[in-house]
């Protein structure tokens, strides 16, 4: 969601579909004439696909997200996987591709603006998903998701101000929203703010310990060590990051923090 060191602090039973080394079964009529109604069964490959995606297998998800368009062109839930799924892969221009036409489309939808202004943010575009949030957000004004993409969207432009007045009103929708918490800490971090900004990750970082929320754990974790990296504090920003990343992934994390430090914490360009 920020930049693409920024916004990766937030945010989304194992089965063998590729690379298996099993023998397997050898197939009967039956099992053959199955799968070939399955290859033409766009619920079905959308589960295959929706399956790959958990378990990482990215390329296959898309291979099966594809087919399921393919046969069901007009389903939105389908082409909401399909863009899931290149997502995953890093592929958001072409995620992008599928979800600005359902949006111009369904002007109306209020999911599909979050999801394409999200990916928007992501491919360095904010002011195009403040003008889809915006509408959204004139729809369902108590949206919180919504209210803290705007405040996201903000925050990549440098208005901290205008981004921290969204995430209070989400907070004051929903006080323990995960999200909002983190992006309110993460702002009032750029902005200078840096107690405030550890006040709210401190307990929240208590709160999530020993809970199933590994993503929340991770956002929280990663806002973390980029505050006492723009406070220079690397000592403790590279313990934190070391939980959770490699030496060198936690070394170019905190020679990034560094370069925003002495930027002035605007994020440098994409």
């Amino acid at each position: 969601m920020r930049t693409s060191k920024y916004f990766s602090v937030l945010f989304f039973p194992a089965i063998c579909l590729t690379g298996c080394t099993q023998t397997p079964a050898p197939a009967t009529n039956n099992t053959s004439s199955q799968m070939m109604e399955a290859a033409q069964n766009p619920d079905a490959l959308a589960r295959i696909g929706q399956a790959a995606l958990q378990t990482g297998d990215n390329n296959t998800a898309i291979t099966f997200y594809s087919r399921a368009v393919a046969l069901s062109p007009h389903r939105i839930d389908l082409q909401l996987g399909y863009a899931e799924a290149l997502t995953a892969s890093g592929k958001i221009n072409d995620a992008l591709g599928i979800m600005r036409p359902l949006t111009t489309q369904y002007p109306n939808n209020n999911h599909l603006a979050l999801v394409t202004a999200r990916l928007l943010i992501k491919a360095g575009h904010p002011r195009e998903a403040i003008n889809l949030l915006q509408n959204a957000h004139t729809q369902a004004p108590t949206n919180v998701p919504t209210l803290v993409a705007l405040g996201i969207a903000l925050d990549t432009l440098g208005d901290q101000q205008a981004a921290q007045g969204y995430y209070q009103q989400a907070l004051a929708l929903k006080p323990d929203d995960v999200a909002a918490r983190t992006d309110m800490a993460l702002s009032l971090a750029l902005s200078g703010s840096y107690s405030q900004a550890l006040s709210i990750l401190r307990p929240l970082r208590s709160e999530l310990a020993g809970t199933d929320q590994a993503a929340h754990q991770s956002a929280v974790e990663n806002a973390l060590a980029l505050i006492y990296g723009l406070m220079g504090d690397h000592t403790t920003a590279n313990t934190i990051l070391r939980h959770h990343l490699s030496s060198q992934q936690a070394q170019e994390n905190l020679s990034f923090y560094n370069v925003v430090r002495q930027t002035g914490h605007n994020p440098p360009p994409l």
